[in-house]
């Protein structure tokens, strides 16, 4: 701090010259004695002045290290900010690729769901449709289509595409894993680039006193030395000035002595001041004390050590106060100083991360490659099963819809039956009529003529018209395979009943 007209000052220069109406024999030798001794004790001072030039020396060499320090970090978070950008870009590269992924295995998930729904319909369809009774042998449970059908090839495609679902899966765990490890690793490297950013000296600030930059406390620091450097050396020409007025008064250094013995300083040793006082030989003559300088000059002296006399405590307390104040802003600068050694710290952790990241991101680029290419497979193969699965469904569907023309073809066959039936009867009817009408024509015959033929004229004559019947017969190889089913109509021959 630089001295002000509040500030107390024991510079000589100030002083003028000894007032006429002085009497420097008016001074006790006393007071001198006790000015003396208390400028003594006030030179202890210049430990505080040692400090107060430390602090400055120390806070100069920080600030000139945060400085390197700085710049240093400024450079470094700028060629690190640099590579986050590009492996952002990486990043959204790869996620992209994951989300279609996953937006691609459901759209997957969603056709197989279809593919295996209406495949599920129809074969319910054929478990829910009953085979006709006519169909099978009579003394046989009743049975579905499905029972007729081989259900190994849908369990078969069911378990293919399971694997190919689990094989996708884990691809997408995979990846997502390296994904997480990549967000891990950017998040560290940010997470120490925001804690350097937002620990900035201004915001960190610990002390009650507003934020100061650092060349504002270290000229703080400067001007304060300087001031308090001044302080002391006026302390030391007041002591000087003290001791001349004491050496220039008869009996002063002898008392000087004295009190020094009396005093004990803070190290617990006496006040000394031996090698400051001579003690100096009185010469009398006459009997009367002969000064040792020029009476004027020597009332100039002791003038200026009574004035000064009365501000040595405050220059001491001055001294404290300024002392007090260096310290509170070495302390901002020492935190803003080691805000600054940490960021340049944190910056340089933040560059080690960035290259052990550098290192695996050609494992990141290989996992998704990796990825890419099973699920490329897998997809393909879950298409093939799909495709399979679509061909199923259709054999399925058209083993219904012959079913139901075969149901079809039974209700042709019975109408054809049942035309055929409906014919034979006709025929039965007529062929019964004529039989009928040749009976009484027998019967007619017989009872005109038949007395006068001999009986056996004509063998067989009273035998009567063969008897036909319409009888279902199948081929031979028919016969052997199956029951029939429809009938045929077929000429039996003779038959020689009524």
């Amino acid at each position: 701090m630089a001295t002000t007209s509040s500030s107390p000052s024991l510079d000589d220069s100030q002083h003028d010259a000894a007032a006429p109406e002085f009497n420097a024999d008016d001074v006790p030798v006393e007071v001198l004695v006790k000015h003396l001794l208390d400028a003594k004790t006030a030179l202890a001072s210049w430990q505080l002045v040692m400090r107060a030039n430390d602090l400055a020396t120390e806070g100069r060499r920080m600030h000139e290290e945060s400085v390197i320090l700085t710049a240093q970090t400024g450079f470094l978070r700028q060629g690190i900010a640099d590579q986050i950008s590009i492996l952002k870009q990486v990043r959204r590269s790869m996620q992209r690729v994951y989300k279609g992924g996953q937006k691609d295995f459901k759209m997957i998930v969603k056709s197989l769901d279809e593919a295996d729904a209406r495949l599920n319909d129809t074969m319910q369809k054929l478990r829910e449709t009953v085979v006709e009774r006519v169909f099978r042998p009579p003394e046989e449970e009743p049975k579905s289509l499905m029972d007729f059908v081989d259900e190994k090839s849908v369990e078969e495609i069911h378990n293919a595409l399971k694997e190919s679902i689990r094989e996708l899966q884990n691809a997408q765990t995979s990846f997502d894993t390296d994904l997480l490890r990549f967000d891990n690793d950017l998040r560290t490297l940010e997470k120490i680039l925001k804690s350097t950013t937002s620990n900035s000296p201004s915001a960190a600030s610990s002390s009650e006193l507003p934020y100061k930059p650092m060349p504002h406390l270290l000229a703080i620091l400067t001007n304060h030395s300087h001031d308090m450097a001044q302080h002391l050396q006026s302390l030391n020409k007041h002591f000087d000035m003290c001791v001349t007025a004491v050496r220039s008064t008869q009996g002063g250094a002898a008392l000087a002595r004295r009190r020094a013995a009396d005093i004990t300083q803070d190290d617990g040793h006496p006040l000394s001041i031996s090698n400051d006082i001579t003690e100096q030989e009185s010469h009398l003559t006459g009997g009367d004390f002969e000064p040792l300088m020029d009476p004027q000059e020597r009332a100039e002296v002791v003038q200026v050590v009574v004035q000064d006399a009365s501000e040595v405590d405050e220059v001491v307390t001055e001294l404290h106060a300024v002392l007090q104040q260096m310290e509170i802003a070495f302390s901002s600068l020492k935190e803003q100083a080691d805000i600054l050694r940490a960021q340049y710290v944190s910056t340089v952790n933040g560059f080690q991360v960035l290259e052990d990241i550098g290192g695996k991101l050609q494992s990141y680029i290989e996992a998704e490659d990796e990825f890419v290419d099973r699920w490329e497979t897998e997809r393909q193969t879950i298409f093939e099963t799909m495709a399979r699965m679509d061909e199923a469904k259709e054999t399925y569907e058209g083993y219904s819809a012959a079913y139901h023309t075969l149901l079809m073809e039974l209700e042709r066959r019975k109408s054809v039956e049942e035309k055929i039936q409906s014919t034979l009867r006709k025929a039965k009817q007529t062929v019964d009529g004529i039989l009928e009408v040749d009976r009484k024509e027998r019967e007619h015959f017989t009872q005109e003529i038949g007395d006068y033929l001999p009986a056996d004229l004509w063998v067989g004559m009273n035998e009567g018209l063969p008897r036909w019947e319409f009888v279902a017969v199948l081929d031979e190889q028919e016969r052997m395979e199956q029951e029939p089913r429809t009938p045929t109509l077929k000429n039996v021959g003779l038959a020689t009943g009524n």
